[in-house]
């Protein structure tokens, strides 16, 4: 479809509308002599009818026609997606868009003019009814006149006849119509009534026929214009549903173009960023800041192994730095360097058994940090002490003082059977050496077990207990 074609189109359909309007105006200006319209209105076939349906089916042709062609322009216009190519081609020139401009004014100025074609036709139907109804009513009169005139007598006139023949002859036709008024019988004069009532009855009929004929064509007319109307709400309505197709669609492709552009944003962005650290890897990094690197250490390798090495060799060469450790001055603090080697201390744990087990009740209380209460208040506490027990652990805690006062005096001989032999040296089950405290204090926090004060302490407590 090319815009050549349409404006062939509408060529045509303008001179076919132009043909049309010169048969409206010819239908407005008719004009009927008395005698050329008959007096039946059931008549369908005069003049005047015959041209107006003939100017009816050019209309309805032309406007049938200019909807077709209506939807050739939107569809040229629109240029659906199967023509894509051609668009983009033709979207290349200015020329094309004009063109396109043009044929879609050429189409609303012909749509106007034949819906103004449309209310002359009508208008020129109007006109030409009254001037029928007007030349039949001017037939009607001339009939009814002359069926009123009463035949006029035949005066014969003769060439030798004078003035007195004349007057006898005026004397004659009185004489001769009141002769026929006295000869008219009573049935005579009820038919000629008859005949007037009929005539009137006639006449009636005939004004009521027109009227009724008036009252059809403005009921057609009516129908025509609440057609017309709901076409034109169809028309609206849908113009309504297309510019909120329109409406939504701008709303998507907006929202498409702000997706878009913060996607392509964002991709520009990270390819910038890409290429700035390319360059720089590639190009920036080895010259500014690996070889500067590289000859920072190189030149402080070279430092420490050609000048600070030498130089710190012949300071120990020639005692200006001393290796040996440092002696105590008068502040009389003695460091002392244990060169002796021992056996390690081997430490093995002395917990036996697996972890403790606890009852139901006990878990909830250590879930709700409440802890398991000790001592006599504890779980399974005992109500009274056992004697037997108590007794045992007398007799265990005298035989712990009974073996350390013997290890005391042990300890006293062998050290004067140490101080009579010689530099005899004592030692610990695991090796370590034993050296002799000296003047040095004993460990105040460490705790000595004296037998009595627990003796005493444990009566105290019976007694209380008791």
């Amino acid at each position: 479809m090319s815009t050549t074609h349409l404006l062939e189109q509408l060529t045509h359909i303008s001179d076919s509308l132009k043909q049309t309007n010169t048969l409206i105006t010819r239908l407005a200006k008719l004009s009927f002599q008395p005698g050329s319209e008959p007096l039946d209105t059931t008549d369908s076939n005069t003049v005047r009818v015959e041209l107006a349906q003939d100017i009816h089916d050019s209309l309805k042709q032309l406007e049938e026609d200019l909807e077709l062609l209506k939807q050739e322009t939107d569809d040229f216009t629109s240029l659906p997606n199967t023509a894509s190519a051609l668009k983009r081609r033709e979207s290349r020139t200015g020329d094309k868009e004009r063109e396109r401009a043009r044929v879609s004014a050429q189409v609303t100025r012909l749509s106007e003019d034949l819906r103004g074609s449309r209310g002359r036709f009508r208008s020129a139907q109007l006109s030409a009814k009254r001037a029928s109804e007007s030349a039949r009513g001017k037939e009607r009169e001339v009939v009814f006149a002359s069926l009123r005139a009463e035949p006029e007598p035949h005066n014969a006139h003769t060439a030798d006849g004078g003035l007195q023949g004349d007057l006898f002859a005026g004397r004659s036709g009185k004489l001769q119509q009141k002769q026929k008024r006295k000869d008219l019988s009573q049935d005579e004069q009820l038919v000629g009534a008859t005949t007037d009532v009929t005539a009137a009855l006639r006449r009636t009929h005939n004004l009521l026929s027109t009227e009724l004929s008036r009252s059809r064509f403005a009921q057609e007319t009516f129908d025509q214009s609440t057609a017309a109307l709901a076409d034109l709400g169809e028309h609206y309505t849908d113009l309504e549903s297309i510019l909120s197709n329109s409406r939504n669609l701008l709303g998507t492709l907006l929202r498409s173009q702000k997706s878009d552009t913060w996607y392509l944003e964002t991709a520009f962005y990270l390819l910038l960023v890409t290429l700035v650290w390319l360059f720089f890897r590639r190009i920036l990094f080895g010259p500014f800041v690996k070889l500067p690197l590289f000859l920072w250490h190189l030149g402080a390798f070279a430092l420490r192994w050609v000048v600070l090495k030498p130089l710190w060799g012949l300071a120990v060469l020639t005692g200006v730095v001393t290796t040996a450790p440092a002696a105590g001055g008068s502040t009389g603090i003695t460091r002392s360097y244990d060169t002796s080697t021992r056996a390690p201390l081997i430490i093995q744990p002395s917990a036996k058994g697996g972890p403790p087990t606890f009852a139901m009740s006990e878990r909830e209380q250590l879930e709700k940090g409440g802890g398991i209460p000790a001592g006599a208040g504890g779980a399974g506490a005992k109500v009274g002490k056992d004697p037997e027990a108590e007794r045992r652990m007398s007799a265990k805690i005298g035989e712990m003082h009974e073996r350390s006062e013997r290890a005391k005096r042990g300890d006293e001989a062998g050290e004067d059977k140490g101080v009579e032999g010689g530099d005899k040296v004592q030692r610990r089950g695991d090796g370590t050496v034993l050296k002799e405290r000296g003047d040095v204090p004993r460990n105040p926090k460490k705790k000595v077990f004296e037998a009595d004060v627990e003796d005493e302490k444990q009566r105290a407590r019976e007694r209380e207990e008791l």
